[in-house]
């Protein structure tokens, strides 16, 4: 693609130039190592790193411009100097690729949990209408044959604008999108319009980020403020507390309510919860239909509540929407099933934050069981307030947690399963202590037999733990399904003559 370096410019404020800048650009980069002869280059500052230090590696590269927040006074590269790079990049990007957005029907999920499941049921939903559409969050980011891997939930603003671009090349006209916070407060999602957006929940998460849940919520409204469509209509579950408060900010003309509680416009009665699906009648303001879903607990039956409120408000019709709800979909590492021999329900689950390990154990301990044992662990260098909370959550809801490592970073394991042990009381119920991941599930296999749930939490669809600053393979279902093996091969063996 090529564009002229003018009109690039053009809707961009822009400070002041030095050099002579080229007449046309060839590509967009942030990263100095995908730069190739005629790039504009864009310095980006994070958190770890600053564009700034690559100018001289994008300039060798062959950048021909840079978009710079400071001009260093010793570079050769012509330069574009803006107030914020990181807010510039959304203008650019959108020029530069056509403007994509405006051709495609976007639907966002925002909250702290229930996002990933949300999407993918929408998309099934879509499906069901005989859409094509696409997904992009926190697993992949897929649609037709396509499936690329998410380094983040919610896409920087230039691999966004691309991945719109090519969706709509290859003529997928709706997108499943997840927003995150992250992707709200630093310009990810600039420019988008939200034909439809949910907010699911808002529990303490990111506050390594964020001030406080406040500025946390504020974040997620900026959805609803500032990214929904003239047209569009925010779907809000007002069963949470801040969800109210983003409800009652929207026009009563643009809003709709979900959740369990009396009076909202999407909701579930007679309700049957099943180890292997739910039932239930799901009520919208304009029809009512009994479905038979194999998505299990409370917290998917509100998921499902949800993306029905997101079809009622994308025009879907309800065979679609009924038909999207009922269907087959496994959501990689959310409630994930592993078969097995010995009767016992194996689920492999993402849940990492307090509120999400507590709805799905409330939602096992409303099912039908005989004892529920909990692996699970906290992640290092982040939120540290999550962790005693979470280890209380654990041993009350469980009959026996096992603690663990998840993905350590750069802190000691054992430190960091002190701090959840804080949270842990004596009189609450048993737990123990297995800092090696692979041995503590062995050790929960080994504990779980016909009629019990064992919930493998934390991890998830991720492939990969981070052991200081190295990333080492390990997939919770695939480390399931090896145990499982090896002691069925044991079994086998025993059974020989």
């Amino acid at each position: 693609m090529t564009i002229e370096t003018q009109r690039l410019l053009d809707r961009v404020d822009v400070l002041e130039t030095r050099g002579e800048l080229p007449a046309h650009i060839e590509t967009l980069a942030y990263d100095s190592r995908k730069v190739e002869p005629g790039t504009c280059f864009i310095a980006l500052r994070g958190t770890r790193t600053d564009g700034h230090r690559f100018l001289n590696a994008a300039e060798s590269a062959g950048a021909t411009v840079a978009v710079v927040e400071e001009i260093p006074p010793d570079l050769d590269l012509p330069c574009v100097r803006v107030r914020d790079t990181l807010a510039a990049t959304p203008l650019l990007a959108a020029e530069f690729f056509g403007h994509p957005a405006r051709d495609l029907t976007l639907a966002g999920f925002t909250g702290t949990n229930g996002k990933t499941s949300s999407t993918y049921l929408l998309e099934a939903i879509w499906a069901a209408a005989g859409v094509p559409s696409a997904v992009i969050g926190t697993i992949q980011y897929r649609w037709r044959d396509r499936a690329l891997k998410a380094p983040n939930t919610t896409p920087l603003a230039l691999d966004l604008h691309g991945l719109l671009h090519d969706i709509r090349r290859d003529g997928v006209g709706h997108v499943a999108l997840e927003v995150s916070s992250h992707g709200l407060v630093l310009h990810r999602v600039d420019g988008l319009l939200f034909r439809a957006a949910a907010f699911t929940n808002l529990s303490p998460e990111h506050l390594d980020f964020h001030r406080d849940l406040e500025d946390y919520r504020e974040a997620k409204a900026r959805l609803f403020e500032k990214h929904l469509a003239d047209d569009g209509t925010g779907v809000i579950n007002t069963d949470d507390p801040h969800g109210q408060i983003l409800f009652e900010r929207l026009p009563g003309d643009r809003r709709l309510s979900f959740g369990l509680e009396p009076g909202v416009d999407i909701t579930a009665e007679e309700i049957q919860l099943e180890p292997e699906e739910s039932i239930f009648a799901l009520k919208t303001p304009s029809w009512s239909r009994r479905l038979r879903s194999p998505h299990v607990g409370e917290y998917n039956l509100r998921n499902m509540l949800g993306v029905a409120g997101m079809g009622l408000a994308l025009g879907i019709s309800e065979e679609a929407i009924v038909q999207g709800l009922e269907a087959e979909k496994t959501v990689p590492g959310r409630l994930e099933p592993i078969e097995n021999s010995r009767g016992a329900r194996i689920l492999v689950d993402f849940a990492h934050t307090p509120d999400g390990l507590l709805q799905v154990l409330k939602s096992l301990n409303d099912l039908p069981h005989r004892k529920i044992v909990t692996v699970f662990g906290c992640g290092g260098d982040r939120d540290r307030s999550k962790r005693p909370l979470m280890g209380g959550i654990a041993q009350r809801y469980s009959d026996l947690a096992i603690l663990t490592s998840d993905n350590p970073r750069t802190e000691d394991p054992m430190g960091i399963i002190d701090e959840v042990v804080a949270g842990m009381a004596e009189d609450d119920g048993p737990y123990e202590i297995e800092p090696d991941r692979r041995t503590a599930i062995a050790r929960a296999v080994d504990l779980v037999g016909d009629g019990d749930f064992l919930l493998v939490a934390g991890k998830g669809h991720e492939t990969m733990q981070i052991l200081g600053t190295e990333l080492h393979h390990f997939d919770d279902r695939t480390v399931v399904k090896e145990i499982l093996a090896e002691r069925d091969g044991d079994a086998n063996t025993e059974e020989k003559p």
